[in-house]
């Protein structure tokens, strides 16, 4: 069942961003409408369902609770590197979150499709916190503390790139476009 009037401007904003991707084919509204359009190109055929919501800061977790039935619908197309099903949200200001409908959960996406890399949830060592004193920091991990041949006024960095650091964790899947 759908809540609310249909999101005409959300359509058309949307429109801009799929047709970056490939052809766009548009279903026609009804009962029973799945997905709102399809994204067609020689690499893969994208299923996308809009879905407006309130709020788009939320965890992959709330938001399979909150978009069941557009998920349920979009788990009735097949899944494979060719097809791709997706669920892209919307907020009242027109700000925009895609997501890949697995059969196993929720991947975002990017705007161009491909997957982005999970958030960390450890938290940042080397940042203050509010009412915290300066002597309580510990320095973040790319800066290494005066070690004994070092004088004290001198601190030595980590010539490790961020690039290489954050790739280490990676996985091959993470980097792949489709899944």
């Amino acid at each position: 069942m759908t809540r609310g009037r249909h999101p005409v401007r959300a359509l058309e904003e949307a429109e801009t961003i799929a047709k970056k991707r490939g052809l766009v084919r548009y279903y026609e509204r009804g009962p029973g409408l799945t997905c709102n359009f399809s994204i067609v190109n020689p690499e893969i055929l994208a299923q996308v369902r809009i879905m407006r919501m309130r709020y788009l800061r939320c965890t992959l977790q709330w938001l399979e609770r909150e978009a069941l039935e557009e998920i349920a619908g979009l788990k009735m197309f097949p899944s494979s590197r060719e097809i791709s099903r997706e669920l892209w949200i919307c907020s009242p200001e027109y700000c925009w979150r895609f997501f890949r409908v697995c059969d196993t959960g929720l991947t975002e996406l990017g705007r161009d499709g491909t997957v982005l890399p999970p958030k960390s949830t450890a938290p940042l060592s080397g940042i203050k916190k509010p009412g915290t004193p300066l002597s309580e920091v510990s320095p973040s991990p790319s800066v290494v503390s005066s070690s004994p041949t070092t004088p004290q006024n001198e601190v030595s960095i980590d010539t490790k790139s961020p690039s290489e650091s954050s790739l280490t964790g990676c996985t091959a899947s993470a980097r792949e476009p489709l899944s």
